[in-house]
């Protein structure tokens, strides 16, 4: 990825300043981060994805506005756009780059858009954050064959901003050091972050880990860290983690779907997967909250959370 000086973005400080100032000296309680679900439709067929090409989640240009409007009020900054595969996202002529456009318009300062990469990352305004599970063998057999697609996508990406996902199964976990090394010998994701599974209890037991099995999984993520890889993973979150004792839901957090709004995720009403919740980075943002110094570093070392415009033009 090509390299360039960063410029300071005035808005997106400001907005971070504002919100530490609201929640850290006067004590409000109020959402920051806004995680929109535009549609469920999808063109891969992951085995732990049971939401994908229903039509319940689709949602129009004019419910996309209402809802950035409805978060903004509150406190959202930060948007995550997310389906399905949010880069098929259409109403009428409006396509994604017409939405990061209106969640701009409307005042966020950050954008991410959550994908499978396997479309034309077409957009310089926003982040992706691209799921790759595995190696090219173990994630074409999850992901439809999709790596190489993945792979050529991101580096002709409009956007230097690339992050990779990983959802670890058990599908993976055996490789998940050669998975990481070989992410990042690429070269061309800023930061690797991942999902335990988290699903209900049954899809758990079949594909999932819980129990001492999930605490030597965090065990090996932690000794990745350690030995230099570029994950995301303080620790702070390390530690909650692998103890399962942080606070949730956040409320600091919302979810977005066509007809309703959730606080932190859409299980929040489910007991069974919250207990066993596997999003490492709700858990970075409840360190976050909590004024863990190893989390707010690790934040700004990744570059998720920046002051900066962090795309620079390319060569």
């Amino acid at each position: 990825m090509a390299g360039g000086d960063r410029a300071l973005n005035t808005p997106r400080f400001l907005s971070h300043l504002s919100y530490a100032f609201q929640t850290f000296v006067l004590r409000h309680e109020m959402p920051y981060l806004l995680i929109l679900v535009v549609t469920d439709t999808c063109n891969l067929d992951c085995f732990y994805c049971e939401s994908k090409n229903s039509g319940r989640y689709h949602m129009s240009f004019l419910q996309v506005r209402e809802a950035l409007a409805s978060s903004f009020r509150r406190g959202c900054r930060t948007l995550v756009v997310t389906g399905g595969e949010p880069t098929l996202w259409r109403d009428g002529g409006k396509n994604l780059d017409d939405l990061i456009g209106a969640a701009f318009d409307a005042g966020y300062v950050d954008v991410s858009v959550y994908t499978n990469g396997t479309n034309p990352l077409s957009s310089r305004r926003c982040k992706y954050i691209v799921t790759i599970d595995g190696t090219r063998e173990i994630h074409n057999s999850i992901r439809s064959g999709s790596y190489d697609r993945i792979l050529r996508n991101i580096r002709t990406s409009a956007s230097s901003e690339i992050y990779a996902a990983v959802t670890v199964s058990r599908s993976n976990a055996a490789c998940l050091e050669e998975i990481i090394h070989g992410m990042a010998r690429e070269g061309v994701f800023r930061s690797i972050t991942f999902n335990l599974l988290t699903h209900c209890p049954e899809i758990v037991r079949l594909h999932g880990f819980a129990g001492s099995e999930r605490t030597a999984v965090l065990d090996r993520i932690w000794d990745l860290k350690k030995k230099g890889y570029p994950v995301y993973f303080s620790r702070a979150a390390y530690r909650a983690m692998r103890a399962n004792d942080w606070k949730r839901p956040i409320p600091q957090i919302e979810l977005a779907t066509r007809d309703r709004q959730f606080m932190c995720c859409r299980d929040v009403g489910n007991p069974d997967v919250c207990a066993n919740c596997g999003y490492s980075g709700c858990v970075e943002v409840s360190q976050l909250l909590s004024l863990k110094p190893s989390a707010i570093l690790e934040l700004f070392r990744t570059g998720l959370c920046s002051w900066t415009d962090g795309t620079p033009e390319r060569a």
